[in-house]
């Protein structure tokens, strides 16, 4: 008997020893006050529902996991969490009221997102709809430059941001190569948006450790209309889908956005910081939408920007503009802009497979796998900052890493003939 509970023992320790047998589950309980809501009449128990949307599944942003009645006007619902965001980061999520017939973006709490951090397995929530966020204190990396924003005929005002490598002041003859990042407000800190990519974590860490060249990131907030500068095309958005009440088209001011890129921002960075100018030295990347234009840029402005980070792209928009527009699009030469194109698993039924659709369209106009294209899939990751801050180290390394070996990716194949 001894023998069989000791061999008993030792087989748990194995199990625990697995991968994802191990895990800590964290569970939270939200705790939902509506009673101001109801009084004011913005709410309706006997016809609307709430809940919780967020970052980190069992959550998202797309759906609502609902609450019940716990008393008269509270509801309550219990969330357990197999992960946590990367990097420490907090998850973001918001409460949502659902009613009939309302719009997708009706119902929801006002204000940025709430961050909740995980310090133990188990923390409950209770508080009032639409309780404003509690401030964040930025974090922030190395040396970063807050300018004035550029004075542009092509687009609205907006923050610009740059980091500095290390080392930058005391090598004044040294020229560096440049990455220009849309969305700028949630690369460094995660002040707008209560998440971050960490980006000046990561290249900060990855220059002093020799693994990557030093490079200048800009970063540019985006302006008071993102589906504008972001897109190429105008597309019509179903009233459904937008929550208006009729039919809109939206976009379509990607090329007004790209000339304030390549006729204004460039050429006052390049004044400003010591930079390498040639298209060679020139990435431009961004995710969703920005991962759309960034690909975009990559295609049209070859003569400015000669890698591209398309993160997460939003390949749908324009009944998959970007598709044709990559099998259409004449080439000057053989030489292709690099172009690192990634996806997450988590990120809708149909988001993997356009990526591989627009991989496989690379591909078949000349690029080369892990040469001039890199391509991930990444399982278990989501739409979201914290997903896209796991990538980052990937990214860098892809486009400015002095070592052969890359972290472990799955290659990108040819497309079946």
């Amino acid at each position: 008997m001894k023998t069989s509970l000791r061999h008993l023992f030792c087989l748990a320790l194995l199990l625990l020893s697995l991968p994802g047998l191990a895990e800590v589950i964290h569970r939270v309980d939200f705790e939902i006050d509506l009673r101001a809501e109801a009084a004011a009449g913005r709410f309706d128990a006997t016809r609307d529902q709430v809940g919780v949307r967020g970052s980190v599944a069992p959550l998202s942003w797309g759906r609502t996991l609902p609450a019940s009645v716990a008393t008269p006007g509270v509801y309550r619902v219990s969330v357990a969490f197999e992960r946590v965001p990367f990097g420490g980061q907090p998850l973001q999520y918001k409460f949502k009221i659902d009613r009939p017939g309302a719009g997708p973006d009706e119902g929801w709490e006002q204000g940025r997102n709430h961050a909740l951090t995980f310090p133990s397995e188990q923390q409950s929530v209770m508080r009032a709809f639409n309780t404003p966020a509690a401030p964040l204190l930025p974090q922030r990396t190395g040396s970063i430059e807050r300018l004035p924003s550029l004075e542009s005929q092509h687009v609205s005002p907006r923050g610009l941001q740059v980091w500095l490598p290390p080392g930058y002041e005391k090598e004044p003859q040294r020229r560096y190569p440049v990455l220009y990042l849309h969305d700028g407000q949630n690369v460094f800190d995660a002040e707008a948006a209560g998440a971050e990519w960490q980006v000046d974590e990561t290249a900060q860490r990855l220059v002093l450790e020799g693994a990557v060249e030093p490079v200048i990131i800009v970063a540019i907030s985006s302006g008071r209309d993102r589906f504008l500068d972001y897109t190429p095309t105008e597309m019509l958005i179903p009233a459904a889908r937008s929550g208006h009440l009729r039919d809109e088209s939206q976009g379509g001011g990607g090329p007004r956005y790209a000339r304030y890129l390549v006729e204004e921002l460039k050429p006052w960075i390049d004044q400003r910081y010591r930079t390498r100018t040639d298209a060679a030295s020139t990435a431009v990347g961004g995710s969703s939408l920005g991962g759309l234009i960034s690909m975009w840029l990559a295609l049209h402005h070859a003569d400015t920007f000669g890698a591209s980070l398309v993160v997460s792209p939003s390949v749908w928009w324009d009944d998959l503009f970007l598709l044709r527009d990559v099998k259409t699009t004449a080439f000057v030469g053989a030489e292709r802009p690099r172009v690192w194109l990634d996806m997450g698993g988590q990120e809708g039924p149909g988001a993997l497979p356009v990526a591989r659709q627009l991989r496989d369209a690379l591909l078949a106009r000349g690029w080369q796998a892990d040469k001039t294209l890199g391509y991930l899939e990444q399982p278990e990751a989501g739409h979201d900052e914290a997903a896209w801050a796991s990538r980052v180290e990937a990214m860098l390394r892809f486009l400015y890493g002095r070592s052969a070996s890359q972290p472990t990716r799955q290659p990108a194949q040819r497309p079946a003939q």
